[in-house]
């Protein structure tokens, strides 16, 4: 049974990646879509810079507030007297900690076991802390100050992009889904979510303008941020054969239009850097550039196909023994992915290959771990989704602020039991 639930799920998604693929192809000029229109129509009108500074401002609010809403839902439900002040300490959970000991010792100070197991973490967001540190004093509140200023301002390329994509009522719409979805709170914590949103809605951002340059140095920094940064590298050549077209050329001019896209490559491909830059790390701590791969066996982490994560996920999410672990984790983990997917495939044909590429490989690269314990903030910075739903909620009012008010009661939920100690995580 489970053999073949795994030839049908890999099959299943081989067929849907050769429709992206073959739609991909058509947009790159090699066959007409639909009588000729190989693009979707551009319906995007390009926002000010004061409509771009209430986006940052509002964003910033919005994490004030919903620090402000954390406190007092802990306090209220815990009878816990924490002030304001130890909001850092409330929101130091799981993974955070070790985020603030890393900006402190470094990685070859924050040992375990005798061991660098910590060469997992990606080094930008720990670099950013320990600089802002010295300025504040203070480790915990740097961090939640990098991840406050990083949100604000990744929500202004989220808003910017959709606007010019979209329209300025889709990218309202995408911003109320992003910061409303269930483990967006991880983005006014101790993480590198909001660093990793900044890092890859600029790179996005920066790609679909051709402006390779600025997309190289954002690659870069996304793939410094986490592995999957290095995914832009697929969205950048996906769009420059879109605006390329050399599938639709012939003899002398398809040679030129190769030539001066090979010109581009170095720029497209820079985000293997921001890989380089982390495996010199692991070399210089470990003496093996790739010395996480051992330290992630510590987290009982590795590659395993997406099917058998499902698998285990179902089965976890229906006899976990503990009971509120598998409300916390796994049932959400588990219902999350057909929810993804449905949206996936009714956004196939109504955006550029560039995004819908970017969301199916980041998508299922993200239910490809061992031993996944994060699926939902993972998805948090699955950016393209958000954009694909704003579209398919225009002209939804109404389905629109129930979804967001519902996304945003579970939102206060799990944020409580992940302050809580929750296997929220």
């Amino acid at each position: 049974m489970l053999l073949f639930w795994e030839l049908l799920a890999t099959a299943g998604s081989a067929g849907f990646a050769a429709l992206l693929v073959r739609r991909w192809l058509w947009e790159s000029g090699l066959s007409p879509v639909r009588g000729g229109v190989a693009l979707p129509e551009h319906r995007g009108e390009r926002p000010d810079g004061g409509a771009l500074l209430r986006v940052f401002c509002a964003a910033l609010a919005f994490r004030l507030c919903w620090a402000v809403v954390s406190l007092l839902v802990y306090r209220l439900l815990t009878g816990d007297g924490v002030g304001p002040g130890e909001l850092p300490a409330l929101w130091s959970r799981w993974d955070a900690p070790h985020y603030t000991h890393l900006a402190e010792l470094g990685y070859g100070g924050y040992l375990e076991e005798g061991k660098p197991l910590f060469l997992v973490f990606f080094p930008l967001y720990v670099w950013l802390v320990r600089g802002v540190t010295v300025l504040v004093g203070d480790t915990a509140l740097a961090g939640m100050g990098v991840s406050w200023l990083c949100f604000g301002w990744g929500s202004v390329y989220v808003y910017r992009l959709a606007a010019e994509e979209y329209g300025r009522s889709a990218a309202g719409r995408s911003l109320a889904l992003l910061w409303s979805f269930p483990f967006s709170f991880f983005f006014g914590g101790i993480m590198t979510e909001s660093l990793f949103l900044l890092t890859t809605a600029a790179g996005l951002y920066h790609i679909r303008r051709h402006q390779w340059g600025r997309a190289a140095i954002w690659g870069v920094l996304a793939a410094m941020t986490r592995m999957q940064g290095v995914l832009l590298v697929g969205a950048a050549g996906a769009e420059l054969f879109c605006q390329e077209k050399p599938f639709a050329r012939t003899g002398k001019e398809r040679g030129r239009t190769l030539l001066r896209m090979a010109g581009k490559l170095p720029l497209l491909a820079a985000p293997v850097l921001g890989s380089g830059v982390y495996f010199l790390l692991n070399y210089r701590v470990a003496g093996d550039p790739f010395a996480f791969v051992e330290m992630q066996k510590h987290w009982s982490q590795g590659f395993q196909w997406f099917p058998e994560v499902l698998a285990y996920l179902a089965k976890n999410a229906f006899t976990w023994p503990n009971v509120s672990t598998r409300w916390e984790m796994w049932i959400p983990e588990l219902a999350l992915f057909p929810l993804f997917a449905f949206l996936l495939w009714r956004s196939r044909e109504k955006h550029r290959s560039m995004f819908t590429l970017y969301a199916f490989v980041y998508f299922i690269l993200n239910y490809c771990l061992s031993w996944l314990l994060s699926a939902g903030r993972y998805l948090a910075c699955a950016l393209p989704f958000f954009w694909f739903g704003a579209v398919e909620l225009e002209g939804r009012p109404g389905l629109t602020r129930w979804l967001t008010a519902g996304m945003g009661l579970l939102q206060i939920v799990f944020c409580f039991r992940y302050l809580c100690w929750g296997q929220v995580m």
